[in-house]
Parts: C-alpha cells; sequence; structure tokens
C-alpha cells in the first residue's frame, strides 16, 4: 500500500499509480490506485495483471521523461481539462485546501465500479456513502422507482417485479 507502480489502465495506456487499497472479492485481489497527475474521478480498482511487478515487489516505472517545452496559458488549460489535472493544494487558499485535503481523505476510494438503474448501466466516478457491506460489490442495482439499492441481480429482478411504486416519489423533478 501506498508504493507507486506502472499500471495499464482500461485504455490501454501505462501510468504510474499509488496503489491505496486492497479487497479480495471471492478467489480475487484487486488494488485501488490513483494515476499520478489525473483527476481522482479517474481512480479505479485494478487485477494484479495490470500492475507491472506488483507480485515481486519491484518498483520500475519507465519514466521517460520528454524535454519540457513551454505552454501557453491557454494551452496549458486546454491540456489540463483534456488529462483531467487536479488543481494543487498550493494553488488553493489554505482554508479551501485543509477543506479539500479533509474531503479526500474521507471520499479516497470509490467501492462501487457501476450502478445499474432501470435499464442502464452507468459508471460511477467518485465515492458513494453506502453501507460497509456494499463496500465490496463491483456492481449495485438501484430501482428506479423506489430507490431500494441491492447487491444482486436476482435480488433486483425480484424487486422489481414486486414494487408497488410505478413511478418515482415526489410530484416535481
Amino acid at each position: 500500500l501506498n508504493e507507486v507502480h506502472a499500471v495499464r489502465r482500461s485504455d490501454g495506456q501505462r501510468r504510474s499509480a499509488e496503489v491505496i487499497q486492497t479487497r479480495g472479492i471471492m478467489d480475487t485481489v484487486q488494488y485501488y490506485v490513483h494515476y499520478t497527475g489525473l483527476n481522482r474521478r479517474l481512480d479505479e480498482w485494478v487485477t494484479p495483471d495490470r500492475i507491472d511487478n506488483i507480485k515481486n515487489g519491484n518498483h520500475m516505472i519507465n519514466n521517460d521523461k520528454q524535454p519540457e517545452r513551454k505552454l501557453t496559458r491557454n494551452q496549458k488549460r486546454k491540456h489540463d481539462e483534456i488529462n483531467h489535472v487536479q488543481t494543487s493544494y498550493a494553488e488553493m487558499d489554505p482554508t479551501t485546501a485543509a477543506l479539500e485535503r479533509e474531503h479526500e481523505d474521507f471520499t479516497k476510494i470509490k467501492y462501487c465500479d457501476s450502478i445499474v438503474f432501470g435499464n442502464y448501466e452507468i459508471d460511477t466516478w467518485y465515492y458513494s456513502p453506502y453501507p460497509e457491506e456494499y463496500e465490496k460489490c463491483k456492481r449495485l442495482y438501484i430501482c428506479e422507482f423506489c430507490l431500494r439499492y441491492m447487491k444482486y441481480a436476482r435480488t433486483y429482478i425480484n424487486h422489481k417485479a414486486k414494487c408497488e411504486q410505478k413511478m418515482p416519489a415526489g410530484k416535481e423533478i
């Protein structure tokens, strides 16, 4: 934990990433990684085969740095938007920085990778405060009418058949 490794992202790109936490689902181990220099919404759970040298404990990351070139403010802003670069704490006022650090510590790990909401499967970007027993599920099923959440597809199907609400609660969206 808290070690930096080269990790193959889901798009095939290799990036350096810090291993934040591990979890075991059935017989497989997964590692929650934060990609260095990228926004936290891109953090994800990965299997050991996507992490270079995790089994040996070697931390060889290919840091082939290209010569730095000066960017204009506009180019830097576009680069930061495209690559989801997070604002550093040094650029924030002290109060905001302290609040951001506290919030980041509390919401550092995203436990649920996706949710099924009605007929849609949605990838999650951030931490959501679900009860502890839902931490190890990769997919969470949510009833689109009563908003009840479930761990298993079978439970969700049974619930949809029995759910008496046919529209979300309330009169206004």
